[in-house]
């Protein structure tokens, strides 16, 4: 089951909303204010590195979304 991220247009609220499946078209109401002028967000998963190097090293964690990372390489 699919979960997408929706920006609310009239309020700036930002929510998830759960499909039983990709196929499934609805479209959600903000669960901010009930508005119907919402669209959906681009959104990234979480991976994690599977034999890969941990924090004392290598090129990352998985999770890492910039040149920096401060909470697995501290």
């Amino acid at each position: 089951m699919p979960i997408y991220e929706f920006h609310c247009d009239d309020c700036g609220a930002d929510f998830e909303e759960l499909f039983r499946s990709a196929s499934e078209r609805r479209r959600p109401s903000c669960d901010k204010c009930g508005s119907g002028n919402v669209r959906k967000k681009f959104s990234t998963f979480a991976t994690s590195a599977s034999g890969g190097e941990g924090a004392s090293g290598g090129s990352g964690c998985g999770s890492c979304t910039r040149s920096s990372c401060s909470g697995c390489h501290g």
